[in-house]
């Protein structure tokens, strides 16, 4: 019986062979004279087998052969790693990649039980448990640790396959995804570096693609008060003062025209709760492919501009108090003169331009000089009394002038400063000489 049956099979296939275009039960039957009931049952066995195909025209059923590729020809070329089992696991067949991967040859894996194998050096055990008798298409991922040093990583699918003989099985064919998966998990880890910096670093950050809001940080919204859903449905600009809009407005209009570069500048914002915040924008525009990027990074500089209107308020209060005493002062900072009042120029006769030119010799005599850097160098940061000298110096107009002079130190972040006070004290002098010669005439 089994004889009559595969003969009749191979009759089938001959005819459809000879019929390319395809033929109906109803022809087939005419041609060898059987039972079209006969002729169902064997075209539903070739069908099974995968051996013809059927395509329906209205209420007809056409067969014809498929255009199979051989199991050995899809072995032996596919770059997949494949094994064909049947429904009791055992390997049918192997390709060589699947034998290379586990260092087995033919004789130790075809005919065995899979879960028999004991490949050296390699653990399978993934490939074991992801083995179904059920026999539906299924897709896993899987890992071959090999060696206890590498791994290896697959994707598994476990197709349902049929042989000539109509026995069931499936073929198992696993992809190398390796190095694909390796480069997505340094990209996933790259990203997650990339968020945690963004999430801690104490700047707002914003990025942008094509003008669409795609990111903010923590710290952003820890700037304006604006989550990024807020943020992502306005116009950020709308936050920066009237005054400083328009600026900021064309700053990016010329990043956006030059296609690229970093703007930065500095302007006042407006808080979601009401509070005005100072802050630094850092603007940098990059064009990759079809995608315009634009990051910007916002600093909070309200407590630094505080300080810095402190510091110029002091600096004028200081220069205010320096310009209007009776007293010349000279600053200097490691030897460089820093700060001259308008007094100096009073008591020498010289302007602030000359004074800068102006040599030592034509104001004091060599033996003030010495008295001079005698004191300076006496002077030490911290001292509790002043060095004083008085000189006698020539002015411009070639008269003379006594001039007692105070000398202080500090040092302060390694910067030594010497504060010089000159006192004209011509008049007194002078009022003191002409008692003495009285007191003297007087004695006489």
């Amino acid at each position: 019986m089994m004889q009559d049956y595969q003969h009749e099979i191979s009759l089938i296939k001959d005819l459809l062979k000879k019929n390319p275009e395809g033929m109906s039960v109803t022809d087939i039957s005419k041609a060898l004279e059987k039972n079209k009931n006969t002729i169902g049952r064997y075209l539903d066995i070739l069908l099974i087998s995968g051996i013809v195909e059927m395509r329906s025209y209205g209420m007809a059923k056409v067969f014809t052969l498929s255009q199979r590729v051989p199991l050995s020809a899809m072995l032996s070329y596919s770059k997949e790693l494949i094994m064909v089992l049947d429904n009791e696991s055992r390997i049918i067949d192997v390709n060589d990649n699947f034998l290379t991967l586990l260092n087995l040859s033919r004789r130790d894996s075809v005919g065995k039980n899979i879960s028999y194998l004991n490949p050296p050096g390699i653990d399978i055990h993934e490939l074991l448990e992801n083995l179904t008798l059920e026999l539906e298409e299924k897709v896993n991922t899987i890992t071959f640790q090999i060696n206890d040093k590498r791994s290896r990583i697959f994707k598994q699918k476990s197709v349902p396959t049929v042989f000539e003989d109509g026995r069931k099985g499936f073929t198992i064919i696993l992809e190398d995804i390796t190095e694909y998966v390796l480069a997505e998990r340094e990209i996933r880890e790259r990203e997650e570096r990339f968020r945690m910096m963004a999430e801690n670093i104490e700047d707002g950050v914003i990025i942008m693609e094509n003008k669409k809001l795609v990111f903010v940080n923590r710290r952003l919204s820890e700037i304006t008060g604006y989550c990024f859903e807020e943020l992502d449905k306005m116009d950020p600009l709308t936050i920066v003062f009237h005054e400083d809009r328009k600026e900021a407005t064309r700053r990016i209009r010329m990043m956006e025209e030059s296609k690229a570069g970093l703007s930065e500048l500095q302007v006042w914002i407006l808080r979601k709760d009401g509070q005005t915040r100072f802050v630094s924008a850092r603007i940098t525009a990059v064009q990759h492919t079809d995608i315009r990027y634009t990051f910007i990074i916002l600093t909070d500089i309200t407590e630094l501009k505080a300080k810095e209107a402190a510091v110029r308020l002091s600096e004028q209060r200081f220069r205010m108090m320096a310009e209007n005493i009776h007293d010349g002062i000279i600053i200097v900072e490691n030897g460089n003169v820093v700060f001259a009042n308008h007094r100096i120029a009073d008591i020498t006769g010289y302007s602030d331009n000359e004074l800068t030119t102006l040599k030592s010799a034509d104001l004091v005599s060599q033996k003030d000089r010495d008295k001079i850097e005698e004191i300076i160098n006496n002077s030490r940061p911290g001292s509790e009394k002043p060095g004083e000298v008085i000189i006698l110096i020539k002015r411009k107009d070639g008269s003379r002038r006594s001039i007692l002079g105070r000398v202080t130190s500090a040092d302060f972040n390694n910067t030594v400063t010497t504060y010089i006070t000159m006192t004209d004290i011509t008049d007194s002098t002078e009022s003191e000489k002409c008692l003495l010669d009285r007191i003297s005439a007087l004695r006489n």
